[in-house]
């Protein structure tokens, strides 16, 4: 009954990326309520089964035209290149601060996304361009690294108030989740922290709530979709602030 429960939670969870492009914070929790795993472990075990699903999902929305290579290039590198820095700091920073910051920005950029965005507004036009969209990697990448919390969760709502269409922003978010979750899995897996005997059914699971994500987001209006997303971005901030309070 308990695994039944987290194996329900990983097709949410699928399901919730395939429409929105966040939710994966929520299995490091689930896993460590519902198997009983360390959160070293968990941790380790949730980044490695988004690696397929990012996969799955940079192909499947590059396939279905959402996905700009131009532009996923420099958000990926942005990322890629303060992630490692931030995950130095953290070591030095104190974590607590961090995570409550970082809570109180995803809740503030949820709500944002639900201002319909100011089509050829002069800092929309600079956040569409390259420099723009490695600057929200960058950013998003140091925090991801300091808390370990994912970016796309403060990326997304970002460049849906910079006006990117919703589905464009879900769509780079997989290509990052891919990066970042294959560097991190290598070391989580040297380290000892993936658990290979939940990994593949974790992984099947989200994959298939992916794609019934990807079959509902086709279907839905952009306004819609960014009221979803900001939504969702705002339960996810106040969740990562009520677990840090009561940790």
């Amino acid at each position: 009954m308990v695994l039944a429960a987290l194996y329900l939670t990983c097709l949410v969870v699928g399901f919730l990326v395939g429409v929105t492009g966040v939710g994966g914070i929520l299995i490091p929790p689930a896993l460590i309520l519902l198997s009983g795993l360390g959160t070293h472990t968990a941790m380790g075990t949730a980044l490695a089964s988004f690696l397929p699903l990012s996969l799955v999902g940079t192909w499947l929305y590059h396939r279905l035209g959402h996905l700009d290579p131009a532009k996923a290039v420099p958000y990926v590198l942005g990322g890629l290149i303060t992630a490692g820095p931030g995950a130095l700091l953290n070591a030095h920073v104190p974590g607590g601060p961090l995570i409550l910051l970082l809570a109180l920005l995803v809740i503030f950029a949820g709500f944002c996304a639900f201002r319909p965005p100011r089509v050829g507004a002069g800092g929309n036009l600079f956040w569409q361009g390259r420099n723009g969209v490695f600057l929200i990697g960058a950013v998003t990448g140091l925090l991801a690294g300091l808390t370990g919390a994912g970016g796309p969760v403060l990326s997304i709502p970002w460049m849906v108030v910079a006006g990117f269409p919703p589905v464009a922003a879900v769509a780079l978010s997989m290509p990052y989740q891919a990066a970042t979750a294959l560097s991190g899995t290598v070391g989580n897996w040297s380290g000892g922290h993936v658990d290979f005997s939940l990994l593949p059914m974790l992984c099947l699971l989200e994959v298939a709530g992916f794609f019934g994500g990807v079959a509902v987001v086709r279907r839905i209006p952009a306004w819609l979709l960014r009221r979803i997303i900001g939504v969702l971005c705002s339960a996810l901030g106040v969740f990562l602030l009520v677990r840090q309070l009561m940790s």
